[in-house]
């Protein structure tokens, strides 16, 4: 569970740092349900490295598996028929034991010898921790699915489009309930929407130019449209608008103080783990919660050098779901005449 006091009233950027910077082992193995083999970060990452470049060792047969299959969790907006391309029977499966404990910690099925799908345990528990399925190609990534506390449920799921990382799911309290949606471009978040009660729907719309927060609306009446809505003038708080009348439009301001707006929101990057370009295989400062197939990695995912493939998750319901920033759409953030900015 992630501590309360990082949840102010202005908590949508301040949660959406804490959830990239907490990708790291230092703050993940604090706060894990299950706490992790001794293994530091640069020997588990250059054991996954050397043995993911070399798929030929220790390959087993097509029921090898690293762990038993991860349920999506409630709340996820993706289409999950890309998930069979895990499943090992009629195709080419290589398994791998990095730790020579008898069981294999990665495993991927190919298709000839076209890869379809990766799965990684990354703490030597039998359960995977990682899994990433791939496009046509065999090198573009689909889609990857995270599980950074080790309790054997998804806590990330990241959709890819073009090239890109377009779109992340998260569940940010490990309830097994998706509560936070991301939409990215160029690297930057410019939309999300968040369940701040648990009801399994969304109850806070944010946008972002370059990835600098500029709205945020709030449904506190569980109603499905935001009453109260802060605006941002270069990452500061400039404005609280409210609707007194719940027709949907505000209807009073209240601009706010400099002095009590705080500090500017820095711009929030949308990558699946933050800070990957600055990492090397058998580095220590990224370890145990994803794993490299090549060093240098640059967009955040578990395979580096790959471009994306084609995302086959589904629309999200409200505004587009092609990672730009709905605007005019009627959706619950936008407000009347504010084009969700």
């Amino acid at each position: 569970m992630l501590p309360r006091d990082v949840f102010p009233t202005r908590e949508g950027p301040r949660m959406m740092k804490l959830i990239q910077r907490s990708m790291t082992s230092e703050v993940w193995s604090s706060t894990a349900r299950r706490p992790a083999p001794p293994v530091r970060g640069a020997t588990l990452l250059g054991s996954l490295l050397l043995l993911a470049l070399t798929p030929g060792l220790g390959c087993g047969g097509s029921s090898d598996a690293v762990g038993g299959t991860t349920d999506v969790p409630q709340g996820s907006r993706g289409d999950d028929a890309v998930r069979e391309q895990c499943e090992g029977s009629g195709y080419r499966v290589q398994s791998v034991d990095v730790n020579n404990d008898g069981r294999p910690d990665i495993r991927h099925v190919f298709d000839g010898d076209r890869r379809r799908c990766s799965e990684y345990d990354m703490n030597f528990d039998g359960s995977v921790d990682v899994t990433r399925f791939y496009d046509a190609d065999g090198t573009s990534p689909l889609r990857e699915e995270h599980d950074f506390d080790f309790d054997g449920r998804i806590d990330e799921i990241a959709y890819f489009e073009g090239a890109h990382l377009v779109r992340k799911e998260l569940d940010t309290n490990f309830d097994n309930r998706i509560d936070t949606w991301m939409w990215c471009a160029e690297g930057m978040v410019v939309r999300s929407e968040r369940d701040r009660t648990n009801t399994g729907e969304a109850d806070t719309w944010e946008t972002y130019a370059a990835g600098v927060i500029t709205r945020a609306g709030y449904d506190d009446d569980n109603d499905g449209r935001a009453e109260k809505w802060e605006v941002f003038v270069d990452g500061r708080l400039h404005e609280i608008q409210y609707d007194t009348d719940r027709d949907g439009r505000p209807d009073r301001n209240e601009e706010v103080n400099p002095d009590d707006a705080g500090p500017a929101e820095a711009p929030l990057t949308c990558e699946v783990r933050p800070d990957t370009a600055q990492e090397t295989a058998g580095g220590d400062n990224g370890s145990a919660d994803a794993p490299a197939d090549a060093a240098g990695a640059s967009n955040g995912t578990v395979d580096s050098g790959d471009s994306a493939g084609t995302d086959s998750a589904g629309t999200d319901g409200a505004g587009t779901d092609d990672g730009t920033a709905a605007t005019g759409s009627g959706a619950p953030w936008d407000g009347a005449g504010t084009g969700g900015q």
